[in-house]
C-alpha cells in the first residue's frame, strides 16, 4: 500500500520511515501505553493477543470477531490498528470506534490522542482545527471517530475504511449494529471485539458461526500464555503424582507442562475459587461465558455437568438407547414449522434421571411433529408425554389423540394438558432446578439454552435472550415436569445397574469430548 510520510521528512530517510510505518508492529513500537502495575507510560511491547490481531490484520483479514478475556489488551490493539491505518494512509478515509454508550466511546479515544506525541517529532502531524470531536489530519484529512451503539442512526451517514465495535456484546442490538457498521465498511476492515456475556446471545451466535460465516475468531486463552508457566525450581518432585482427575483431563485436552498445571493450581487456590479461576482464566470459549448477567441459573449450577457435543447430520441426539426394564418422560415444545421458533423434544429415563434423547426442528408443522414425538415415545417404551395445550401445542395434541397415542400427560387434580402460563413455567423451571443436582450429562443446544436463559428487569419467568431461543430448554423443564407425575409402578421397577449406567455414559462422553477438542469446544 502506499504510506504516508510527512514532507518534511530528508529523501534519504523516507524508505526507511515507509517501511516503519507501512508495518503495523513496528509502527506499533513508536508509541507508549500505560503498564498496569506502575500506571507509567511504557513504550509498547504486543502481547499475545495482539500479537494475533496485527497478524491476522496484516494478512488481509476483514471480518475480525475477539473474544476477550480479562488484561490481554485486545480493545487497545483495536484501536492501534486504527491509529496505525490513519496516520499510514494518504486518502481521506475516515476509521470509526462504536461503543455501547457516549462516554464510553468518547473515552475510548484518549489513548489514541495521547499517541499523537508518542512518535519523534519529525513525525508528529498537526490536527484540523476545523474538526468537531475525533481526530482529523490537517493533511491528509484522515480521521478517527466515535460513535455509540445505542444510536439509532449508526453509522447510515459515514462510509468507514474501517472500524471497530468494542464490548459489543453489551450493545442493546447488536444484530442491528453490526448490520448496520458492516454495510457502512463494505469491503473495508471491521473487527468485533468483547468478554463474553451470555451463551445464546447475538455475540455467541457470531462467534459459534465465525469460520462458516466469513469471520476470523481471535482467542487467547490461559494455557496460550507464555508467562502463565512456573519454573522447575517451584515444582514440587512429588507434584506429577499428586494430578487430580481433574488436572489429568486438562493436561491431556490441552497439552499441558507440569509448568502450566502448577501455576494453574497455585492461582486456583490463591483466588479461592475453581469457578473464579475458570471465570477469570478461561481455558476454552465455555469459560468465557460462565457468568451471565441476570442470570437465571446460579454462577456454577449447571458446570459440573458432562457436555456431549452434537452428531453431526444425524436426524436426533441419542445420548442412551431405550433400556428395556426402564420407563421414560419426554417433555415437548411446538413450534411453527415455518422456519422461526423450533419445535423440540426431549427424553428422560425414569431410572436414571438423566436426558437420554433431544431434537429439535424449526422446519416440521405441529401436526408432523406430534408423529415425530410419537415415533420417539413408542420407541422409549411409550414414554408418558407432556405437551403444552394452548399457542401451537393444540394442534400437537390434536394430532397425537388422533393417533389414539395413550401416555399422554394429563394433570392428576383436573384430567387436563397442560397449559403454559407464567405459573406453571416457573414451576417447571424451578422442577428442573430443583433437579439439576442429578443431571450429570447434557446436549450442548440444551445446555447452552439453560446457561443463556435470563430474568430481564421487571419480570419474574426466565427469557432467552434477544434473538435466541430457549426451546430445547423449555422440554427439557417439562420432562422433569412430568416425571413428578409418573404412576408409582414406574419409580419401583427403577433398575439396580443406574448407577453403573450413567458411570458408562459419562465415561463415553468424555472420551467424545476428547477427540473432538481439536476443534472449537463451543
Amino acid at each position: 500500500m502506499t504510506v504516508y510520510v510527512p514532507p518534511g521528512i530528508p529523501t534519504a530517510l523516507r524508505p526507511k520511515l515507509t517501511a516503519i510505518l507501512g508495518d503495523l508492529p513496528r509502527f506499533a513500537r513508536l508509541l507508549k501505553v500505560q503498564d498496569k502495575e506502575s500506571k507509567r507510560l511504557v513504550p509498547f511491547q504486543a502481547l499475545p493477543m495482539q500479537t494475533k490481531l496485527f497478524e491476522a490484520v496484516q494478512a488481509g483479514h476483514k471480518r475480525i470477531v475477539i473474544v476477550k478475556a480479562r488484561q490481554v489488551a485486545a480493545t487497545t490493539a483495536c484501536k492501534l490498528v486504527l491509529h496505525w491505518l490513519a496516520t499510514s494512509t494518504t486518502e481521506e478515509a475516515m476509521y470509526a470506534i462504536v461503543s455501547m454508550r457516549d462516554d464510553s466511546a468518547t473515552a475510548m479515544l484518549g489513548d489514541n490522542r495521547r499517541w499523537l506525541e508518542h512518535p519523534p517529532k519529525a513525525l508528529q502531524r498537526k490536527l484540523s482545527t476545523k474538526a468537531k470531536g475525533g481526530i482529523v489530519y490537517a493533511d491528509t484529512k484522515a480521521s478517527i471517530k466515535a460513535f455509540t451503539s445505542r444510536s439509532e442512526s449508526g453509522l447510515r451517514s459515514f462510509s468507514p475504511a474501517a472500524a471497530v465495535i468494542s464490548e459489543a456484546a453489551y450493545a442493546p442490538d447488536l444484530e442491528e449494529v453490526i448490520a448496520q457498521v458492516d454495510a457502512a465498511v463494505g469491503d473495508g476492515l471491521l473487527m468485533v471485539e468483547s468478554t463474553a456475556n451470555n451463551p445464546a446471545d447475538f455475540f455467541s451466535q457470531l462467534v459459534r458461526g465465525a469460520p462458516q460465516n466469513g469471520w476470523l475468531l481471535l482467542t487467547l486463552f490461559w494455557w496460550e500464555h507464555p508467562l502463565y508457566r512456573d519454573p522447575p525450581a517451584m515444582i514440587p518432585a512429588d507434584f506429577e503424582a499428586s494430578l487430580s482427575p481433574d488436572e489429568l483431563q486438562l493436561q491431556e485436552r490441552y497439552g499441558l507442562d507440569l509448568g502450566q498445571l502448577h501455576w494453574r493450581r497455585r492461582t486456583e487456590a490463591r483466588i479461592g475459587s475453581a469457578h473464579k479461576f475458570r471465570r477469570e482464566y478461561p481455558a476454552c470459549l465455555d469459560d468465557c461465558f460462565l457468568d451471565r448477567q441476570g442470570g437465571y441459573f446460579e454462577d456454577g449450577a449447571i458446570e459440573g455437568v458432562a457436555v456431549v457435543e452434537p452428531q453431526h447430520g444425524v436426524q436426533g441426539h441419542e445420548l442412551e438407547a431405550p433400556h428395556h426394564e426402564d420407563r421414560y418422560v419426554m417433555g415437548v415444545d411446538v413450534g411453527g414449522g415455518v422456519g422461526g421458533d423450533f419445535s423440540a423434544l426431549c427424553v428422560v429415563s425414569v431410572a436414571t434421571r438423566q436426558i437420554v434423547y433431544v431434537e429439535r426442528s424449526n422446519t416440521v408443522t405441529p401436526a408432523a411433529w406430534a408423529h415425530r414425538a410419537i415415533q420417539v415415545g413408542a420407541r422409549y417404551n411409550q414414554a408418558l408425554i407432556l405437551a403444552e395445550s394452548n399457542n401451537h401445542g393444540h394442534a400437537f395434541l390434536l394430532e397425537a389423540n388422533s393417533c389414539r397415542y395413550q401416555a399422554l400427560w394429563l394433570n392428576p387434580a383436573t384430567g387436563k394438558p397442560w397449559v403454559t402460563t407464567l405459573a406453571s413455567k416457573l414451576e417447571a423451571f424451578d422442577t428442573l432446578r430443583e433437579s439439576l443436582q442429578l443431571i450429570r450429562m447434557i446436549d450442548r443446544v440444551t445446555w447452552m439454552e439453560l446457561r443463556s436463559l435470563t430474568i430481564p428487569p421487571g419480570k419474574v419467568a426466565p427469557e432467552a435472550p434477544r434473538g435466541a431461543h430457549d426451546d430445547a430448554a423449555v422440554a427439557c423443564a417439562l420432562a422433569f415436569r412430568a416425571l413428578r407425575d409418573v404412576p408409582a409402578s414406574w419409580r419401583t421397577g427403577a433398575l439396580s445397574s443406574t448407577r453403573s449406567r450413567v458411570e458408562t455414559l459419562l465415561s463415553s462422553a468424555r472420551a467424545r469430548r476428547l477427540r473432538s477438542s481439536s476443534g472449537l469446544p463451543f
